[in-house]
């Protein structure tokens, strides 16, 4: 990924050196390296299919499982960093465990929260253990 990045960047790099000696007025010189950079940033980029994003466990339909939407909702949410929290698939359709270790009480309940408001979760089993 950074060499691409690094790619992009000495793309640039080149192209607005060589346009910087250009006979061309202004807005043709920046149309024509907009359009370069746009081509290579957009090459730099992954594929949409591989990039998954915590507003995926908000779109209805999608077809993620319910175990997938709360592990990212969790792993979002700032208010989760420092949480190592898994989340597994319960005994029944519908239903989530949570597991692991938070830094203190609210982490936990939030946890909680964040899995019982994803579509889909009809029951959680909280597993998490708070260190005293």
């Amino acid at each position: 990924m950074w060499k691409r990045v690094l790619g992009v960047a000495v793309s640039i790099a080149i192209v607005g050196g060589a346009v910087a000696g250009s006979n061309k007025s202004d807005p043709d010189t920046l149309a024509r390296v907009g359009e370069v950079v746009g081509k290579k940033v957009k090459g730099a980029l992954p594929e949409t299919s591989k990039v998954v994003g915590p507003f995926l466990a908000f779109k209805p339909g999608d077809s993620l499982p319910v175990e997938e939407k709360v592990r990212i909702r969790i792993r979002a949410d700032k208010k989760m960093d420092g949480a190592d929290v898994t989340v597994a698939p319960g005994a029944s359709a519908g239903e989530v465990k949570i597991r692991g270790v938070v830094a203190n009480e609210a982490q936990k309940r939030l946890a909680n929260e964040l899995a019982e408001g994803t579509a889909g979760v009809e029951k959680v089993v909280n597993e998490i253990a708070v260190p005293e």
